[in-house]
């Protein structure tokens, strides 16, 4: 058994390493976010989705989700479940599927007529549930908005996604706990100079990702992504510095397996 991981791109254009949008593909058939997924896998991957995890309702975060749908939905024979918490939810609904910015999908049948093409899934933070043989734990996290981190297991590999997030205890307190730990993806948005800035917004830098990585006991490598195109080199640089040989940055469409 292995578990597979893949941040997708945020568009087709060169530079491609550069991430302004967030989604992840869990073992092919698991979205995790959906900043990019309506424009990043080729059409036959996009139909293998059914499952789509979202942490909170920024764009960056939802963004190509409408696309997705329109593009799946003359595939689809089963409905699409979006599992998210319940702000990002109500977000959704009212401002991006609601027959003005975008149709309403909750609403539209099936091809085949058994049922709507797009189900909700409220999901809580603490409290597990199980997609495609996978167990999630969502756990809250410290952004903006309500949003949560994962913890994603499938009983051999454990994989934590932060999702947005400045200075928090919990994910790490249960990161230490977990013995099949292979790899935390990490938000470090800003470099070091634009602290400020994080801290308002919500986000790490590299010198408050070396301070929550001194919560982490447990050792294992870490992928900084959700890097800020403008400031992707410097964070980078700075990274570097910090002189810890398991953090490092995430690739895109690098396909990162346990």
């Amino acid at each position: 058994m292995t578990m597979q991981v893949k941040l997708l791109a945020s568009h087709c254009a060169d530079p491609a390493h550069l991430q302004p949008l967030t989604t992840f593909l869990v073992n092919d058939q698991l979205a995790i976010d959906a900043g990019s997924l309506g424009i990043a896998l080729p059409l036959d991957q996009q139909r293998l989705i059914r499952h789509v995890v979202i942490t909170h309702a920024h764009s960056d975060h939802t963004g190509a989700l409408p696309i997705f749908m329109a593009e799946v939905f003359p595939f689809l024979d089963s409905p699409v479940v979006i599992h998210a918490i319940e702000h990002a939810i109500q977000s959704l609904q009212r401002h991006i599927f609601n027959d003005a910015i975008w149709p309403d999908f909750h609403q539209i049948a099936l091809i085949n007529g058994k049922g709507p093409s797009l189900i909700y899934h409220t999901i809580s933070p603490g409290i597990p549930f199980e997609v495609h043989g996978l167990r999630i734990t969502p756990v809250a996290m410290n952004h903006t908005v309500p949003c949560v981190g994962l913890i994603v297991e499938d009983g051999a590999h454990a994989v934590i996604f932060t999702s947005d997030t400045y200075h928090t205890d919990e994910i790490w307190q249960l990161a230490n706990q977990l013995e099949n730990l292979r790899a935390i993806f990490v938000d470090v948005s800003y470099p070091n100079e634009h602290e400020q800035l994080a801290a308002v917004s919500k986000h790490l830098t590299p010198q408050s990702l070396d301070a929550e990585l001194n919560k982490l006991t447990r050792p294992t490598d870490v992928y900084a992504v959700h890097l800020k195109p403008q400031f992707r080199q410097q964070v980078i640089e700075q990274l570097a510095r910090l002189n810890r040989p398991r953090v490092f940055v995430a690739e895109i469409n690098r396909q990162y397996s346990w």
